[in-house]
């Protein structure tokens, strides 16, 4: 179980994180330029960022089954 939820929070944050920092000019804006993936859904033109997922997810995944032992 704490793999399911670890990929829910990486889909959250790979969603939710480069949307908020959509047109940042920094440091985090060019990093997440480089593994993201644009699509539109309906009128809503989404983000997806591939590192975020895989970062935040790995991430989560340890430490829920590090609370599991």
């Amino acid at each position: 179980m704490p793999l399911a939820r670890a990929v829910v929070a990486g889909a959250i944050a790979a969603l939710a994180i480069p949307w908020l920092a959509r047109g940042s000019d920094g440091e985090l804006g060019g990093w997440l330029g480089r593994g993201v993936v644009h699509f539109t859904i309906g009128s809503a033109h989404l983000i997806w960022s591939w590192p975020l997922f895989c970062i935040v997810t790995l991430f989560t995944w340890a430490l829920l089954a590090a609370a599991n032992r």
